[in-house]
């Protein structure tokens, strides 16, 4: 956008000359290069035309101009940018001087400078310093090169607005880490809840098993094999756990030197770990030497032998 237009002065009789306004200024200029600035609703009497033999005038856009760029500049991280969103707010305040130096097209003068001024602010910043990049743009943005040549040509920079950001780039790289992150959150709780149905499924599979009901076991096992391979585990350490104490039972019987009464006692402390095993029958049976209920009758058998019973 050219901030002049230039028009030939026509003096008439019947008709003033134009008036300025607050965003509308006129600078007349004759053959001598003698400037006339006419401004804030002011304009030239006939005489003043006449007298001044005014050949030309220049219009001047006085109001407030806004420039946007969004470019990215060097950080001071080998291979990373600053994306920097830029708005400045610019205004004439020197017709003449802008007149005299030709400078209405201004904002080719900024698109020239403006690389310059940030890039030299830029390099000096890690990656990770955006906030104090845009700290540093606006506190000196008035002592820029940029901005001083403005000045020179009659116009001041009024406001400016600074958004800085990581390049795209970096952007789209973070996003899919962030991305990737969400993913694997949504996958390890999709895994929690189904450990908890599972878990759930498997001691309603494990008590009809304990109760006997094996088809109902099997019916609920057919929803979940997560839950059934749950309760076979539990299963199979169980057995586990179970033969590996009546092996110790086994040899606490074959062992000549331990008698009955530490015997009963180790007894006692099975029924803790198989409560559904009927060791109180067989505690009674044992004491009345009746061992053919007694799930332990074996050991019991070698114990009677060890003890030449």
């Amino acid at each position: 956008m050219n901030l002049i237009e230039v028009q030939p002065v026509k003096f008439s009789f019947f008709e003033k000359p134009p008036a300025s306004s607050l965003n509308q200024a006129f600078v007349y200029v004759n053959g001598e290069n003698n400037f006339q600035v006419v401004k804030n609703g002011d304009r030239l009497t006939r005489s003043d035309l006449r007298a001044g033999k005014y050949t030309k005038v220049y219009i001047v856009n006085m109001a407030t101009q806004n420039y946007q760029s969004e470019e990215e500049y060097l950080s001071l991280d080998r291979g990373r940018s600053f994306l920097i969103n830029l708005s400045i707010d610019y205004k004439v305040v020197d017709p003449i001087s802008l007149v005299q130096q030709d400078a209405g097209e201004i904002v080719t003068y900024i698109k020239k400078k403006l690389p310059y001024w940030l890039e030299e602010i830029t390099t000096d910043y890690s990656i990770s310093d955006a906030k104090r990049v845009k700290k540093h743009i606006e506190d000196l943005h008035e002592h820029s090169s940029m901005v001083a040549g403005l000045k020179q040509v009659g116009i001041v920079v009024s406001d400016i607005n600074v958004l800085v950001k990581q390049s795209r780039s970096d952007q789209e790289h973070d996003k899919k880490y962030w991305d990737i992150d969400r993913e694997g959150e949504l996958a390890e709780h999709e895994r929690e809840v189904k450990q908890r149905q599972a878990l759930a499924l498997a001691e309603r599979i494990q008590k009809e098993i304990e109760n006997g009901n094996l088809f109902n076991a099997l019916l609920l096992s057919e929803e979940n094999k997560a839950a059934l391979e749950i309760v076979q585990g539990r299963i199979a350490n169980q057995e586990k756990f179970r033969s590996e104490v009546q092996d110790q039972v086994r040899k606490l019987i074959s062992d000549p030197t331990v008698d009955r009464i530490e015997i009963e006692q180790q007894l006692e402390k099975i029924r803790v770990y198989f409560p559904s095993e009927n060791f109180a029958e067989a505690q009674k049976n044992s004491n009345r030497n009746e061992y053919a209920e007694d799930p332990l009758e074996d050991l019991r058998s070698v114990y009677q032998s060890t003890k030449g019973e």
